[in-house]
């Protein structure tokens, strides 16, 4: 495997733990209905980071469509992160834009 492949699994892997942590948090804590979407799209976006990786790491024909996917859902769940003061949310708003950053130059 690739440096930069390996990059971009280690992103994928602690965007993907980071918004699991942020959704436990709203499970948790019943959220007020401003958070929901943020707990939503980090639900999503711990997903889509996992099914991108594992396209990653098999070097599946396509990859660059899911890794395409998987920035912009980054970028979401990172702007709707952003507008709370949790240390969860904090933590999700750094991973995601380190995932998306990753997913972005992957094949650059």
């Amino acid at each position: 495997m690739l440096p930069r492949q390996q990059h971009v699994l280690n992103a994928l892997a602690t965007c993907a733990t980071a918004c699991d942590q942020c959704t436990t948090l709203g499970l948790a804590n019943l959220p007020l209905l401003a958070h929901l979407r943020s707990f939503r799209l980090s639900r999503d976006c711990a997903d889509l980071c996992r099914l991108t990786a594992a396209f990653l790491a098999r070097e599946a024909e396509h990859t660059p469509h899911l890794l395409r996917e998987c920035a912009e859902l980054c970028r979401a769940c990172a702007n709707a992160c952003t507008q709370f003061d949790t240390p969860q949310h904090r933590a999700c708003t750094e991973a995601c834009r380190r995932g998306e950053d990753a997913c972005r130059t992957a094949f650059v």
